[in-house]
């Protein structure tokens, strides 16, 4: 319950919402759908300092100037005893797989989609078929798909095999990539049709030249999780890490749906934990119900959401002690799953100020919303106003005691501001320190 005090006007209000599975359960089956950017930078293979030094000494490596910037460039092929010794981030990403078939029970399943200008199926099978599955995963490293990268051609491929059809195991997509895409759009409206069939997409970002926005907005959409990997050593990490998630399902595909009464309006939904994130939501106007898809929901990692409303002007037949009035109903559903409660303010003239976990949290909440519009600006290519946004994000981490990512946001707007451009991997620092920042 929520206690207001007495306005002749709307007035914002918030509430916490926490939703976690009982304890116990036997694990679900896992349809796994990973898909691999293919293109030319992740074929490329990873030298140490001590090679690339030897590289240079050897006349193998030259720096030039790109966009005035100085980088390193390899003047020929690389040598072949340096590749033997230097796996890529595809091949880091095939021994990942590899151990991972290894942990696959007879139920589970697993394809394997390589995406780069074209999209291709590599394979596609049960657990209890590991043969085919080691088959496909040889031949990562080695395909070829052009120059161009389209993830949304690669999501399609994957989406099709996992399929669309009701099922009571977990269905997820695990996308990696170091690069751009071509095709943003489609892979946002794919990630919005994964959702509404039960499908999250859990995204795995490489090195520090990626579309962070777009990777974080898909997992989202879709209910997954957002990595960042600066090295391609950490892959294996990673992947493994998804499957331990999935293992630990206890109710798949959840969906919060919100029945509003009439002068009642959400404003903002933030996911405070796993992951700090503003949330979208599909409306249904006539019946006045919007429905977030909030993805899998696993054994101890209890989801919590801050809903920010506006709440309508006290009752005209309030009473001394106040009235009490309803402001959504909630319902969480997952499959035949159904939990349910009511959302209730009390106007009451003795009404208390927030909590301060309250506080925090609304404070966390609009931090993560002003770093999104700033992200957003410094793409459109309007540094100084993506600048003025991340001095507003480095005030709020300050005031919740984050110093280091308040520094991070502050060397971030002083570059754009001076340069128009953001530090070398600052931004995508930010974006993801951001999503773990506390809950509480």
């Amino acid at each position: 319950m929520l206690t207001l005090p007495p306005r002749a006007e709307a007035q914002l209000c918030y509430a916490l919402v926490s939703i976690e599975a009982d304890a116990g359960g036997a694990a679900l089956p896992v349809s796994w759908a990973v898909v691999a950017d293919a293109s030319r930078s992740m074929r490329i293979p990873i030298v140490s300092d001590e090679q690339f030094r030897e590289l240079v000494r050897q006349g193998g490596a030259q720096e030039v100037l790109v966009d005035g910037v100085p980088v390193w460039q390899l003047t020929g092929p690389v040598p072949e005893e340096v590749r033997r010794t230097s796996p890529s981030a595809l091949e880091h990403t095939a021994r990942a797989l590899h151990s991972i078939i290894e942990r696959l029970d007879r139920e589970d399943r697993l394809c394997l989609v390589a995406c780069a200008e074209h999209a291709l199926l590599l394979a596609a099978a049960s657990g209890e078929r590991r043969a085919e599955l080691v088959a496909g995963i040889a031949r990562l490293p080695v395909v070829h798909l052009g120059e161009a990268t389209s993830l949304a051609a690669g999501l399609r491929v994957a989406l099709a095999e996992l399929g669309y059809t009701e099922t009571t195991e977990v269905s997820r997509v695990i996308l990696l990539t170091d690069g751009f895409t071509r095709d943003a759009a489609g892979c946002l409206e794919l990630a919005r049709t994964a959702a509404a069939h039960g499908i999250s997409i859990s995204t795995l970002g490489l090195g520090g030249e990626f579309q962070d926005d777009l990777l974080t907005e898909m997992a989202d959409l879709s209910g997954g999780r957002a990595t960042y990997l600066r090295h391609a050593d950490e892959i294996p990490a990673a992947v493994a890490a998804e499957l331990d998630a999935a293992r630990g399902v206890q109710a798949r595909a959840l969906q919060l749906e919100l029945s509003l009464p009439k002068g009642v309006t959400l404003r903002h939904a933030t996911r405070l934990s796993p992951a700090l994130a503003p949330l979208h939501w599909q409306t249904q106007p006539e019946a006045r119900c919007v429905s977030l898809a909030l993805g899998d929901l696993e054994r101890g990692t209890p989801i919590r959401l801050l809903l920010e409303l506006l709440a309508p002007p006290t009752p005209v037949r309030a009473t001394s002690e106040g009235t009490r009035l309803r402001l959504a109903a909630l319902r969480a559903v997952s499959g035949a799953a159904v939990a349910q409660a009511d959302l209730v303010a009390h106007y009451s003239p003795q009404a208390p100020a927030p909590a301060a976990m309250i506080l925090a949290a609304a404070a966390r909440a609009s931090a993560v919303r002003i770093q999104r519009r700033a992200r957003a600006a410094a793409t459109a290519g309007d540094a100084m106003g993506a600048a003025k946004l991340l001095r507003a994000v480095a005030m709020r981490m300050g005031e919740l005691g984050e110093t280091e990512l308040a520094q991070i946001a502050l060397r971030e707007a002083e570059a754009l501001a001076t340069t128009g451009h953001g530090t070398a991997g600052g931004g995508v620092a930010l974006t993801y320190a951001t999503r773990r920042l506390r809950d509480g």
